[in-house]
């Protein structure tokens, strides 16, 4: 959110978030040493916590006090499934970090990853969202698979309000992407997505959990873990490494190759070592193309983007409670409660998909 900071781990293994210029002469801690205790500044040996106490100041006079009356810029951090969680906000409003069941459940396997986009945050989480696009954006084979989605049925997309934000099934014409199964996805407030669906192909579900976390108005880091549970005979999904290769965006085309590749764009669906990223390069050519900074005023929605009015409405009222100095929605501060994040959620999807599927081959 346009601030600059330093994450490191202190001498005891703690991750501490700081502002990253020194409190003496502005200094980059990001050159600093990590030892005794904290991070020392490279020009004066000023040495931090990761709360921000100024533990040293080597060149000031014997019996000084002046270390104590610092207090660097710090945030407290929790780690949790293979990621750093660090909260921003007003000490004392300060809630807990939610559970998500898939983050802290052992009968699985997981992996953290993350990757930068080039434009706004939420534009990125509406085109997540907006999950009536796979069969068209994604669709590989796109000269032969149009014909025959046009005598399918349309996609059909069932959401609802949850205490965290937005609970959806997508299910999606036979012949599409169907045939691996209905889509269940969630928004939770005020920046993540969820989506579960049966890989039936490698015999695993997946779970995927997203936070599209802004880092100034134009700029979004997405950070994304993969969860899936242990199969039938105690099996555990080996989640494919990521290979080195540059991020998609304006300056390689986003891998786009219109001449070979059939689908819309000419952008391959799933570009080599992009391992849990899923469909990065095609998704993010949509969401950048837009603009930086999308005008909404220039849209026009259709029946199928009311899950987006909603997660908008939704939001709009989050910045009114704010306002009046109350909590928004996804605000937890009971420990009961924060031990039952996303329950109904990941049981729906892992006990549910097969129900699903049938109800709506029934429907069409």
């Amino acid at each position: 959110m346009s601030e600059d900071l330093v994450l490191f781990r202190d001498d005891r293994g703690r991750p501490g978030l700081l502002g990253l210029h020194c409190s003496h002469r502005l200094t980059s801690l990001y050159y600093g040493r990590v030892e005794d205790g904290g991070i020392r500044c490279p020009f004066h040996g000023w040495l931090y916590d990761v709360a921000g106490h100024c533990l040293e100041q080597p060149a000031e006079p014997e019996g000084s006090t002046f270390r104590e009356r610092i207090r660097h810029p710090s945030y407290p951090c929790e780690e949790l499934g293979g990621l750093i969680f660090a909260y921003l906000g007003p000490p004392v409003q300060r809630p807990l970090l939610p559970r998500y069941e898939f983050l802290v459940r052992e009968d699985g396997t997981r992996k953290a990853d993350f990757y930068p986009i080039n434009s706004n945050y939420l534009q990125n989480l509406e085109g997540a969202l907006d999950t009536v696009h796979f069969p068209y954006l994604h669709m590989d084979n796109w000269s032969e698979a149009k014909h025959k989605l046009a005598t399918m049925s349309k996609p059909t997309v069932a959401f609802e309000e949850a205490d965290y934000g937005i609970w959806q099934t997508t299910i999606y014409p036979i012949g599409s992407r169907s045939s691996r199964g209905p889509l269940l996805t969630s928004f939770f407030m005020p920046a993540g997505f969820y989506r579960v669906q049966e890989a039936r192909w490698v015999g695993f579900t997946h779970h995927y959990q997203s936070w599209y976390v802004p880092q100034d108005d134009e700029h979004t880091l997405r950070f994304q873990v993969g969860f899936a549970p242990f199969d039938a005979e105690g099996r555990g999904y080996v989640w494919p490494e990521d290979d080195e290769f540059p991020y998609p965006g304006p300056q390689n085309d986003y891998f786009r190759d219109y001449e070979h590749v059939d689908t819309i764009s000419g952008i391959p669906v799933n570009a080599p070592g992009t391992a849990i990223k899923g469909f990065l390069c095609q998704d993010s050519m949509v969401n950048e193309s837009q603009g930086p900074l999308v005008n909404r005023a220039l849209e026009h929605l259709g029946a199928t983007d009311t899950v987006l009015m909603a997660m908008r409405k939704m939001m709009l009222d989050a910045i009114g409670e704010v306002a009046q100095h109350h909590d928004p929605k996804h605000i937890i501060r009971d420990t009961v409660q924060n031990e039952n994040v996303f329950v109904r959620e990941v049981g729906a999807a892992e006990a549910g998909l097969t129900r699903a599927t049938t109800a709506g081959s029934q429907r069409r």
